[in-house]
């Protein structure tokens, strides 16, 4: 126990009286020393405040028209009515105000109750204050069912020991003292009763999920438009970010087009994407070309401007697909704001960032990659969780060892991944694009899955070839994989 010295006030002299207007009878008033008497020539009622040796220190005096003041002092941040209670009791309920400590000591004579001593922003002060002099085996926070009030009864909960603290509500009533003018002395007992034991957020008893994991899980997935993806990853969903990566030149962009154009055009998801390589009308200009499988970001080809209308109308005039333009302005945070609000305000279901690389170079820490990467992979993964957006991010590898590059067909790895270990580990999937850029044939390109949280499938998932014809890239079906090639699942 704390104790300070202090100075023990003058004991004022009152009446204990009834409370009609309260439904409080003189008796529990006399019980908890709060009385009526006169103060500065105007009646007012007195609750008195005592240290924690029982040593009266002051007065919280309570005037007509919620007019509160206090006299003395409260040197130990003591609770009103504390005074009253022994050690070793089993159950102590706090309340917001002293009139409904009174009104549960009305109704449950004998049962310890206390009160906060300044109205609820004053808990977390007391408690941390007092809670070594509550040897109590349950403490319930029973503070008014306001938002104020639940909003503070969750801070304080937090102070106390584990399974000792609950949190009461008086079903139907702002707090007990209104339950008690409306004769409904049930519903504070029912409180005590009905208490919640406190779970703080994140921690949930494993036994209250059997219903849940009895439940078809139903996850909603899109398609990447590539069956053979869609098959190893089962797809695309909100809340996971997706990194695809390749060397230089290996269609990153492309493929990633392809996702779009069919997330946006074929299954009517609405999505953003911020293409930090090209401008939108680039991008414009491609996504309607692969309606017409013609590359329209070359050359316009045989195309009337009619034809060209009705595939714009088509695909980007159904306004389900925001390009962001960034100005050459690369400051991360600007643009991390730019997404929130394509997520929250325009409704967009997942996110396009092509690329990493391009991003970081902007960033204060940029001469630091792995320190700007490890920032901004961070953010970025905060942001799907924060918005539940999904998101395909594109980034690079960094230049392998020895004489043969990814340009060249090497095989992709996490371990490739440029600049920190960030890409790889906040990321639900991660898929590598292989090409060799000096073959014969380097149109195809193998995709291989490097991470797959979801299924935990691992290895080459398929092909696809890039025709240059149309500039569309689709799938091939490689009758080349081999086992080898697949990489089981630890799990």
């Amino acid at each position: 126990m704390t104790t300070t010295t202090t100075k023990e006030i003058e004991t004022i002299v009152g009446e204990y009286v009834d409370i009609p207007s309260r439904g409080l009878k003189a008796a529990v008033c006399q019980k908890a020393t709060y009385f009526k008497a006169t103060h500065g020539g105007e009646p007012a009622f007195f609750c008195p405040i005592y240290d924690n040796n029982r040593v009266l220190t002051g007065y919280k005096i309570r005037k007509k028209g919620k007019n509160f003041l206090q006299i003395g002092s409260n040197p130990d941040n003591t609770f009103l009515f504390q005074h009253m209670w022994g050690k070793n009791n089993k159950l102590l309920v706090i309340f917001e105000g002293e009139k409904d400590a009174l009104s549960y000591m009305q109704v449950r004579p004998g049962w310890p109750a206390i009160s906060l001593p300044n109205g609820c922003e004053s808990g977390s002060k007391t408690l941390k204050a007092q809670l070594g002099n509550l040897p109590y085996e349950t403490i319930i926070l029973c503070y008014d069912g306001d938002t104020q009030g639940q909003k503070a009864a969750q801070r304080d909960i937090q102070l106390l020991p584990p399974r000792v603290g609950k949190i009461g509500i008086i079903e139907g009533y702002k707090d007990a003292n209104e339950a008690l003018q409306a004769g409904d002395f049930k519903a504070i007992t029912n409180m005590v009763f009905n208490a919640k034991e406190y779970e703080p957020d994140g921690i949930v008893c494993a036994d209250k999920l059997r219903e849940e994991v009895k439940k078809d899980p139903q996850i909603d997935s899109a398609s990447y438009g590539y069956p053979f993806l869609d098959e190893k990853t089962k797809g695309l969903r909100k809340r996971e970010l997706v990194c695809v990566t390749a060397g230089t030149g290996q269609g990153k962009s492309t493929l990633v087009r392809e996702v779009v154009y069919n997330l946006v055009f074929e299954q009517g998801y609405k999505v953003v994407t911020i293409n930090l390589e090209e401008s939108n009308i680039r991008t414009a200009r491609a996504l309607v070309g692969i309606n017409l499988n013609h590359p329209l970001h070359i050359d316009k080809g045989d195309f009337t401007d009619e034809q060209i209308d009705d595939a714009f109308q088509a695909t980007l005039g159904q306004g389900n697909l925001f390009l962001y333009d960034h100005f050459g302005s690369l400051d991360p945070d600007v643009l991390l704001n730019r997404i929130r609000y394509s997520v929250i305000s325009l409704g967009c279901d997942y996110v396009i960032l092509d690329h990493l690389s391009i991003l970081v170079s902007g960033m204060e820490q940029a001469q630091d990659e792995r320190r700007a990467i490890d920032y901004t992979m961070t953010k970025l993964r905060s942001l799907v969780e924060e918005t539940g957006c999904g998101m395909i991010l594109v980034s690079h590898l960094r230049r392998p060892q020895g004489t043969k590059g990814y340009e060249d067909g090497q095989q992709t790895s996490l371990s490739g991944l440029r600049g920190s270990a960030a890409i790889s580990q906040l990321s639900d999937i991660c898929i590598g694009l292989e090409r060799d850029q000096q073959a014969t044939d380097n149109s195809e390109c193998r995709v291989r899955v490097l991470k797959n949280r979801f299924t935990g499938w691992l290895g080459v998932a398929g092909s696809v070839k890039y025709y240059e014809k149309t500039g569309r890239m689709l799938p091939l079906d490689d009758k080349a994989v081999t086992t080898d090639d697949l990489i089981e699942s630890d799990f």
